[in-house]
């Protein structure tokens, strides 16, 4: 086995016919706030986005359930979010995991940690592997916000 390819992504979709197309691949995040706002440190902006993981197979390991573990921490170290997807059966051309999310983590500046782990039969039997985001939270001037 082994990973083609694990991406944060503004949106991942499939499609049957052509494969598979990420749009927005992203490594840092800018949210910009109003200069007097003080979001708490577990503030969530609604904002859907994914993340991409595809996955060959070797003959032997075609057929099996498998499962993918995404753990996602704040840049704090805090767990945010812990997701677990099922593998559609596997094929010989491999399986994409698609991890959802409705919310993007605004509430702390630095680097959102995402850990994938493979597992098979109820044990890890690839990773984990781990990708970051950094998050950068910008408090627009006074002079911006302001109308006259």
């Amino acid at each position: 086995m082994n990973l083609l390819l694990a991406a944060p992504c503004q949106m991942a979709m499939n499609d049957p016919d052509v494969g598979h197309s990420l749009i927005g691949v992203f490594h840092e995040i800018l949210i910009q706030i109003s200069h007097d706002a003080e979001p708490p440190s577990n503030a969530m902006i609604p904002k859907e986005w994914a993340i991409f993981s595809k996955f060959s197979l070797d003959l032997e390991e075609e057929g099996k359930e498998y499962s993918l573990v995404t753990d996602i921490f704040w840049p704090d170290g805090s767990l945010l979010l812990s997701q677990t997807l099922n593998a559609i059966q596997p094929t010989k051309n491999g399986m994409a995991f698609i991890t959802r999310l409705q919310a993007f983590p605004m509430g702390q500046q630095g680097k959102v940690r995402i850990k994938e782990t493979l597992t098979s039969e109820g044990r890890a039997i690839w990773g984990p592997m781990e990708l970051e985001v950094v998050v950068r939270v910008d408090k627009i001037p006074p002079s911006l916000t302001t109308s006259e």
